[in-house]
């Protein structure tokens, strides 16, 4: 398959010759006719020579009484053998034929009444020649208006002649286009000679401009070579080659062409880091999730071996017991991981266009401010070794979501609360509106969080320090559960911990 280099070069070349061609034709027309005009002007010169003969209008010692058609015929019949031979000559004082400034080649006829009367014309040495009876048929067959045409005289070749009428007789007087055509052959071949040259000269200019122009394009099809070598399928998202700036302003059409390519390689390594990036967190989930289920599914075993251990009923119900709560925390655990998976699965369908948009989700009005007096009043029968605060307006606050996932959202942030803190701890919970927007504030003055551990507080099976730490664990999904919903609801939730205080904020939208 041709590359595009040569088929531009190609193109330009076909297109070169057939402007010379034109160029060559109308110069050989307009020449040709040039030349045609200056003969036509030399002929009538020629003729008014012939037709102003001397008095008496014959050569002397030409038979004047009758027709020579005999004579002249069997001389000329000698003569057509060779044409350069010389025959007896029928204008013996140089009256017409070969008259002074005649130029060498010019053909004489004279005819009366139809018959010739005298007709020849001398060669470059001077000699005469008497004419072929085809020649003098030719000759005669003119039409004596003065107007010069063009005609063939056999071996003589083409010829511009006039015939004129004066007193009855016809005077022929044609010039050679020997000289023309040579002419125009010699221009032919210079415009030939001209037209290869310059067709040369052309494809190898073309082809270095050409090529030097398609340069950046070979580079951008060489960025795109590159990154067909590299190994995607690992999810590798690191994709170093790009078209260069230089390249890029190059030309209008490569800039467009690179800087689209460069778009779509910086798209295919956004997309591979995602890739990595959620593929990297379902693996630490699987673990993690592996992990907790791990720990109570070998406690109730191994309870479940002790209680095929022993007969006494007191143990075998401590060991049911604590096999039921291993089974409650499995239960929490598994529910905890279910929500998760259908609010990631409704932000997925969602689209990233309807981030924080609850048209694909059921929503009702909801009193938040149920919600939280509720909630606080159970925070507080489950841990009243707390100090609980609560500070809510008058007004009910009511707002458009989900209720249930909002009541998750406050009780897992009371809990938080009350579980990594303390006893003794004074926890403050309020609930406001401001610009538009609910603020719900969960504070506690227990002990800070670690700098290192906020960036990733709101993760998966994220733990607080053992400083924090009741008797018992946590999943770790709680506040990654928060998060979920919030952001479902089309709100924010962030922290701030210090040696003072520690708040968690949840913003909402007021619909």
């Amino acid at each position: 398959m041709p590359s595009l280099r040569w088929r531009i070069v190609a193109a330009v070349a076909l297109l070169l010759v057939a402007t010379n061609v034109v160029v060559g034709a109308v110069t050989v027309v307009a020449y040709r006719g040039y030349l045609v005009g200056r003969l036509d002007a030399e002929l009538a010169t020629a003729a008014s020579r012939v037709v102003g003969g001397p008095p008496g209008g014959m050569p002397s010692g030409f038979p004047t009484g009758s027709p020579s058609g005999s004579s002249s015929g069997s001389s000329s019949s000698g003569s057509s053998s060779s044409s350069g031979s010389s025959s007896a000559a029928p204008d013996p004082d140089n009256t017409f034929i070969g008259a002074p400034g005649q130029s060498a080649g010019t053909v004489i006829a004279i005819y009366r009444d139809g018959d010739v009367v005298l007709g020849g014309y001398t060669d470059a040495r001077g000699r005469q020649h008497t004419l072929t009876a085809a020649q003098q048929r030719t000759l005669a067959a003119l039409d004596p208006t003065g107007q010069p045409v063009t005609t063939g005289l056999g071996s003589l070749g083409a010829f511009r002649a006039q015939a004129v009428g004066s007193d009855g007789d016809v005077f022929v007087t044609a010039l050679p286009l020997d000289d023309l055509d040579a002419s125009i052959g010699r221009l032919l071949l210079v415009i030939a000679a001209v037209t290869l040259v310059g067709l040369l000269v052309a494809c190898w200019a073309g082809a270095l401009l050409v090529r030097r122009s398609l340069r950046p394009l070979e580079h951008v099809a060489a960025v795109a070579s590159s990154v067909t070598t590299l190994d995607l399928d690992r999810g590798e998202p690191d994709i170093p080659a790009r078209v260069a700036d230089a390249d890029l302003a190059a030309s209008r059409e490569v800039g467009q062409v690179g800087t689209a390519l460069n778009r779509l390689l910086g798209h295919v390594a956004r997309a591979l880091t995602v890739r990595r990036d959620a593929e990297a967190g379902m693996r630490t989930f699987v673990a993690d999730a592996s992990h907790e289920l791990r720990t109570p599914i070998a406690t109730v075993r191994a309870y479940a071996e002790l209680t095929g251990r022993t007969d006494d009923p007191a143990e075998v119900r401590r060991n049911v017991d604590r096999i039921g709560t291993e089974a409650r925390r499995m239960g929490d655990l598994v529910e905890e991981l279910l929500l998760l998976a259908r609010l990631d699965a409704a932000a997925v369908a969602a689209g990233p266009t309807a981030a924080g948009s609850t048209t694909s989700r059921t929503t009702q009005p909801v009193d938040l401010t149920s919600i939280v007096v509720e909630a606080t009043m159970d925070a507080r029968t489950t841990a009243p070794g707390h100090h609980w605060t609560l500070q809510v307006d008058d007004d009910p606050v009511v707002i458009d979501g989900d209720a249930g996932a909002l009541r998750r959202v406050v009780t897992n942030l009371l809990t938080n609360a009350r579980t990594h803190t303390p006893a003794g701890t004074a926890v403050v919970v309020s609930l406001r509106r401001a610009a538009g927007a609910v603020h719900f504030v969960v504070a506690n003055d227990g002990p800070p969080i670690p700098a290192d551990a906020l960036p990733t507080l709101f993760d998966r099976f994220t733990r607080g320090a053992a400083s924090r730490s009741r008797e018992h664990g946590t999943s770790g999904l709680g506040l990654a559960i928060v998060r979920a919903v919030v952001e479902a609801e089309g709100g924010t939730v962030r922290v701030v911990s210090d040696q003072a205080r520690t708040a968690f904020t949840v913003t909402l939208p007021l619909r």
